[in-house]
């Protein structure tokens, strides 16, 4: 954990809290990690890092050193207008994926429902190859007065622990700064 607030504190805007019950018992030892626009729990031994891309994306991620998966926590910069519903958010979201992974066989598994923060968002499992490794990619989408937050863990098939998705998609909450 010392890691994780160090180099979050040094971020100067993100705090890290311990929090308690309610993580499956796989992840007892998890962080809650406090930014600007979101938090969520991320299991504590990960490594973390963030990414403050241009105008258009805020991300906080955490790679197990383990499997190599990845968590992230992302902030897509920019209001959508009011007529943006989280169908279009799921369609643009497949479409990018479709482009960033063209060639790479990228298929949508699964879609459904998910709820984020009391709210409704929509859950995308995608898969494709890279390197002669099948990857998967579980993806949870919220949008809240036009922003967009998505919790996203990907990593090779197989070596994805949904369940450590599913806590962090759980204990998603928009910022009460």
């Amino acid at each position: 954990m010392r890691n994780v607030k160090s180099l979050l504190l040094s971020a100067s805007f993100i705090g890290v809290v311990a929090i308690g019950p309610g993580l499956p018992a796989d992840a007892a030892a998890a962080t809650r990690v406090s930014g600007t626009r979101f938090d969520m729990s991320v299991p504590d031994c990960w490594t973390p890092g963030y990414k403050d891309i241009d105008e258009k994306l805020f991300m906080i991620y955490f790679t197990d050193p383990k499997s190599g998966a990845v968590l992230e926590g992302v902030y897509q910069r920019g209001v959508q207008p009011a007529t943006f519903t989280l169908k279009d958010f799921m369609k643009a979201r497949i479409d990018a994926e479709n482009k960033r992974y063209e060639g790479k066989g990228h298929k949508v598994t699964r879609e459904g429902e998910v709820t984020i923060d009391g709210a409704k968002g929509n859950y995308l499992h995608t898969t494709w190859k890279d390197g002669g490794k099948d990857m998967e990619k579980h993806t949870a989408q919220h949008l809240k007065d036009g922003h967009r937050y998505l919790v996203v863990m990907s990593g090779e098939k197989g070596k994805v622990d949904k369940k450590l998705f599913d806590e962090a998609v759980q204990s998603f909450a928009l910022a009460r700064h």
